[in-house]
Formats: structure tokens, sequence, C-alpha cells
């Protein structure tokens, strides 16, 4: 999960959920794995007959392997990073996210259409909640940053949006 990471200056503060090298890495490699059951069951056994309903089985189990192959490599090359820059002196906020395979996309709203700044749960079928941060512009758009497991943390870094955003706008 991209952990959101605030870095702040004197007129900008820019608030980052990265896409961890290592971690498309990882997921290109896990991606690997599941190869081995079309190699196991298809390719290593000799089949005297592909009619037969064990091969039938041996290929709806290998195609669903390639499935989750083909899933792990989609998430390591389209998986997202995302910037939000809040920029003072140029009276903007401009949010983009981008990927290996997803061009940069950069919005930019004035910062008075910043509406509101929140913290955003995101509820899950088995284990905690996670939460994100929410800007709302004025045009009713709502751009999240990355997640994290730790309401706290991103009560912090909405705190210091909030207060850079007061310091800004006076």
């Amino acid at each position: 999960m991209p952990h959101p990471e605030i870095y702040e200056s004197d007129d900008r503060l820019e608030v980052r959920s990265p896409m961890r090298p290592g971690m498309r890495v990882l997921l290109a490699a896990l991606a690997l794995f599941p190869f081995l059951a079309p190699y196991e069951l298809i390719l290593k056994v000799e089949w005297e007959s592909y009619l037969h309903w064990f091969f039938l089985l041996a290929a709806f189990i290998s195609a669903g392997a390639m499935a989750l192959s083909a899933c792990l490599l989609f998430a390591a090359v389209a998986g997202l990073s995302s910037q939000m820059v809040f920029d003072a002196g140029a009276g903007t906020f401009v949010y983009s996210s981008h990927a290996p395979v997803v061009r940069p996309a950069p919005r930019a709203y004035p910062l008075g259409a910043v509406v509101s700044v929140e913290v955003c749960e995101r509820a899950w079928s088995d284990g905690a909640p996670s939460y994100h941060l929410g800007v709302a512009t004025a045009d009713g758009t709502v751009f999240e940053s990355g997640s994290s497991w730790s309401r706290g943390d991103i009560e912090s870094i909405r705190a210091r949006v909030e207060r850079f955003l007061s310091g800004a706008r006076v």
C-alpha cells in the first residue's frame, strides 16, 4: 500500500503516494510462480489423449494460473503513484497520477477551488479499514491519496494540509 509522504516548504506542500520500484519488481516476480502450473500439468506430463477429463481439469487449473499471472503483471506495470501539490506561490492545487504504462495526466485547480480536505475510510470485508486523504474541489471531484492503516497518520497529513491552506488563503 503506498503510504502517503508529505513534503513541505514555505509556499509549497506535496502529498506523495508512490508505488515503490521494489514493489513493482516483487509483483512481477510473483507473476512468474503461477506459470509452474501449466508447465507441471500440461507440458511436463505426456498426455496420451487431450480428450480426457483429467486433461480438461489440468487445462482449467492452468488457465486460472495464467490469469493470476496476468493480474500480478498488470499490477506491477499499471500500479499508480499519485501526487497532490498545493502551491501557494502559483495559487494552484495539482493532482497527478502515473505508472510505467500510464501517462501522467495532471489536473490543476486554483487553491480557492479546494472545498474540503477530509480523512476518508475504506471498509474491507475482512480486516481493519484503511484511511486515505480526500481533497474535494468546487466541481465535486474528490481526489484521493494513497492509503494507510493508521487513521492518525492521515489525520496528521490532513491537519498539515489544512494549516497550509489556511495560511495560503490569508
